[in-house]
């Protein structure tokens, strides 16, 4: 007889919902608003239904424990593994302390999948007194239309331990932001930084859509109690586009924020910079960058920084992708490990 499943929808209570910076509003699972009072372009608001960024947090004793999803695609990414693009990643442990536990993914051509994550029925793990806190990451290259938790029917659901502080460190950017192509969603850079920092991450990346648009900057800036912002879209715009919108993000940005910690990140290389010749303009945008950063700290913004972003790969950087451009899990992590040190002001009380 096949046991019985207790199904949770994981925006009630005592759920916890992170990611989704318009998430207390719209109660939906979308990186943007729904309804946006700026100008989106259209690409940017169609890659805003991808949950990259996304997390459910809990904790329980579960000794059953399962994930029924709808998507709104199948996966169809050449270079991207569908347990990356489509799947949930899930995470176990005290923050500070998760590791990774198991990857739910669907078959290449399925919307939906139901996937059991644990079961301790005949294991020897079993331990229904021991509360697991449990942190599991959306996909990161599909919309996820309904997603549900499932339990044995008399497993205890409680809240997470709740975040060191009530702010969101927020990043904008490419693909590489969105996390092609990490093989699984808790393996993107800004995920890896998420498990190492206890507080809420925004995934505002992407995919060749990362221009530094004024509608963007008008919308971002709407995100209440920011901790950090990450500008990270240079990979995505000429050296033209770049000089032409990187000042004005900023401005625009810091009209409501200017406090707020801002990290100018310049792209990591791509394989192709010297092979056909790109060499000089990437040279000139990151060089733009930190000049640009040298410039307002002069006119008195005490808050902005920039981090080089051709050091993050490391020796072996050309090791580091899945196609000469985007990080492959190694890249992620040596992304993560590098940026870390950026990010130790956010441990401090007085943020």
């Amino acid at each position: 007889m096949k046991e019985e499943i207790r199904w949770y929808d994981p925006k009630e209570k005592p759920f916890r919902i992170s990611g989704f910076a318009w998430f207390g509003k719209e109660k939906r699972y979308l990186r943007l608003p729904a309804q946006s009072d700026y100008k989106i372009p259209v690409r940017v608001d169609e890659l805003a239904t991808n949950t990259s960024g996304g997390q459910i947090s809990f904790r329980t004793n579960a000794s059953k424990l399962a994930l029924k999803v709808k998507l709104t695609n199948a996966a169809s990414l050449g270079h991207m593994a569908a347990s990356g693009q489509c799947g949930f990643d899930v995470y176990v442990g005290e923050p500070g302390q998760q590791m990774y536990y198991a990857t739910a993914f669907p078959s290449l051509l399925d919307q939906s999948y139901e996937k059991t994550i644990w079961d301790f029925n005949s294991s020897s793990q079993q331990n229904t007194e021991l509360l697991r806190e449990v942190t599991l990451n959306f996909p990161l290259y599909q919309g996820v239309e309904e997603v549900l938790i499932g339990t044995n029917p008399d497993a205890i659901i409680e809240q997470p331990t709740p975040y060191f502080l009530d702010k969101r460190v927020i990043f904008y950017g490419t693909s590489i932001t969105q996390g092609a192509c990490a093989s699984r969603p808790g393996m993107s850079y800004t995920n890896i930084l998420s498990r190492r920092f206890h507080l809420e991450f925004i995934n505002l990346g992407f995919s060749g859509s990362g221009k530094g648009e004024h509608g963007v900057a008008l919308t971002i800036r709407e995100i209440e109690r920011p901790a950090c912002f990450v500008l990270d879209y240079e990979a995505n715009v000429s050296y033209k586009e770049y000089q032409d919108t990187l000042i004005p993000f900023i401005e625009t940005y810091r009209e409501y924020h200017p406090h707020v910690p801002i990290i100018i990140l310049s792209r990591i290389p791509f394989v192709r910079d010297e092979a056909i010749g790109e060499y000089e303009d990437y040279q000139n945008r990151r060089e733009y960058a930190k000049f640009t950063v040298e410039k307002l700290k002069q006119h008195g913004d005490k808050h902005i920084s920039f981090i080089d972003g051709s050091t993050l790969l490391g020796e072996f950087w050309h090791d580091c992708t899945v196609d000469g451009v985007h990080p492959n899990d190694l890249g992620f992590m040596e992304m993560a490990n590098r940026l870390e040190s950026a990010f130790l002001f956010l441990r401090k009380d007085e943020l």
